[in-house]
């Protein structure tokens, strides 16, 4: 039976933090046999399109849930997308002003940035691999269209603040390391950029197998028919997921697909 696979980006494909900004040539084997075997394959990530490094957009996907899944692609075609209101744009806006902090907000083509010589963003970046050819730090607020943005705290002890001024308008999730922070438009999730993809090609959720490790995995981990969390995943992951494989530096999806006999040992 046909399955669609969907892969988390960053520790579950590749490992920024450790250095590792292409998918390893036998993790493509992988994603290989389960193309040639019919299944498909996608990218299940909270970056946008232009955000995702060119050692993972360069293996040829069926298509893209992005921007924690705001905005869907299937075979090149755009078939849900989901934007960050003006009103949450402008409170993000005035809380990082006020703070001096830096801010991101992403489009398919561009990410546009506040205090782009903000150190915290200087570090983020060079961390995350973000060009700084899709970097914008000029444009008008008011007739930008993105789907997702994140931020970057400089202290620990500005987390209550960031929660209470914005929590009205997006889920809020910690990255793994560091004092940055998804802000997924609120009611949107990989599991509904999921579904919209499953919809459009007449599969279930019992037809998903999904893979990944962080806080934004959590609802797309408990959406499909076979959530695997990658060994080195938050607790929380792993708490709900329907099977735990190793860590990403120690072969964890390719573990795992040989013990479902998705591929061949």
């Amino acid at each position: 039976m046909k399955k669609f696979f969907l892969f988390d980006i960053d520790g579950t494909l590749i490992d920024c933090n450790e250095g590792v900004f292409s998918i390893p040539n036998e993790t493509r084997e992988c994603l290989n046999q389960l193309k040639e075997k019919g299944h498909s394959v996608f990218l299940a990530t909270g970056r946008c399109k232009c955000f995702i490094l060119d050692g993972v957009i360069d293996y040829p996907f069926d298509g893209y849930v992005t921007c924690n899944g705001a905005y869907v692609e299937y075979n090149e075609e755009k078939i849900y997308k989901c934007v960050v209101s003006q009103e949450a744009l402008e409170k993000t806006h005035e809380y990082c002003k006020q703070n001096n902090l830096a801010y991101y907000f992403e489009s398919n083509e561009n990410i546009y940035v506040l205090n782009k010589a903000n150190p915290m963003h200087i570090q983020f970046k060079e961390n995350w691999g973000m060009k700084d050819s899709i970097v914008v730090d000029e444009f008008d607020i008011n007739t930008i269209e993105t789907y997702i943005g994140m931020i970057v705290l400089e202290r620990e002890d500005q987390i209550a603040s960031l929660y209470e001024t914005l929590s009205d308008y997006f889920f809020i999730q910690r990255h793994q390391q560091g004092l940055s922070f998804d802000l997924t438009i609120k009611h949107e999730s990989k599991a509904k950029g999921i579904k919209a993809l499953l919809d459009t090609v007449g599969a279930t959720r019992n037809d998903a197998v999904a893979f990944g490790d962080g806080n934004n995995d959590i609802e797309m981990i408990e959406y499909v028919g076979l959530g695997i969390a990658m060994g080195n995943a938050v607790k929380p992951l792993k708490d709900i997921a329907d099977y735990i494989t190793t860590n990403i530096n120690e072969n964890g999806i390719k573990n795992a697909l040989e013990y479902f006999n998705f591929i061949d040992s």
